[in-house]
C-alpha cells in the first residue's frame, strides 16, 4: 500500500496519552459537522471522510498521521460529488514530460531529491532562479461512491478517533487500488522520469 498509517507515533507523542490525531479532531470540529448545523457529527460518509482525510495530512498534521510513499504522489484533495453520493478524489501525480514538450529545451524539471529525501520536489528558488523549471503532472480524477466509504458508527452522537481511523483507513485503501496501476505504469523501466 502506497499510503502509511503513523499509528506509534500517533500514539507515542499524544499530548493526551491517546491519541496524537485524536487531538487534533477535537481542534477542527466544525469540519466534521452535519448540514444542518445542529451541534452533532455528519453521518454522511463522504463528507466524514474527507473532513478526516483533511485533518489527518498536511499541513494541519505536521508530521502527519498519514502520508504516503509513492515519490510521484504531490497531493490528494477531496470535495463531495455534485453527481450523485460520494467523493471525488483528485490525484496529483509527476509524470514525465509528454511527447509534444520533447524540444522545448532550457528547463529544469522535477527535483528528485537526493538518497535521504527522494521523490519529485518543487525546485528552490535558488534553482529556479538559475534555471526555469517544468513540472508535468496528471491529475487523476476518481469517484468514490458512498457505499464503498466507512460510515461513521458513533455519528451524530459524538466524533471518535475510532471512526476518524477507520475512515481514512478505507479511503486510502480505495485510492491505492485506483491510483497503484497508474504510479506502477510511469515507473515501468524505460519511462523518462
Amino acid at each position: 500500500m502506497m499510503f502509511i498509517f503513523n499509528d506509534a507515533e500517533d500514539r507515542d507523542r499524544a499530548s493526551d496519552g491517546v491519541s496524537r490525531y485524536g487531538v487534533y479532531l477535537r481542534r477542527y470540529p466544525k469540519l466534521f459537522a452535519s448540514w444542518d448545523d445542529d451541534g452533532t457529527v455528519t453521518g454522511d460518509p463522504g463528507a466524514f471522510a474527507a473532513a478526516a482525510w483533511q485533518v489527518a495530512t498536511s499541513p494541519i498534521m505536521a508530521p502527519p498521521y498519514l502520508d504516503w510513499t509513492a515519490e510521484r504522489v504531490q497531493s490528494v484533495t477531496l470535495a463531495g460529488s455534485e453527481d450523485g453520493a460520494g467523493l471525488i478524489a483528485r490525484v496529483q501525480v509527476a509524470s514525465p514530460d509528454p511527447a509534444a514538450l520533447a524540444r522545448v529545451r532550457g528547463f529544469a524539471g522535477w527535483d528528485r531529491g537526493d538518497r535521504w529525501n527522494r521523490g519529485y520536489h518543487v525546485p528552490g528558488d535558488a534553482e529556479v532562479a538559475r534555471r526555469p523549471a517544468m513540472l508535468t503532472s496528471t491529475l487523476l480524477l476518481f469517484h468514490l461512491p458512498t457505499a464503498d466509504l466507512y460510515a461513521p458508527a458513533d455519528a451524530p452522537d459524538r466524533l471518535t478517533v475510532t471512526d476518524a481511523k477507520a475512515s481514512v483507513k478505507r479511503l486510502a485503501a480505495l485510492l491505492d487500488d485506483r491510483v497503484a496501476p497508474v504510479l506502477a505504469a510511469l515507473d515501468t523501466p524505460g519511462v523518462a522520469r
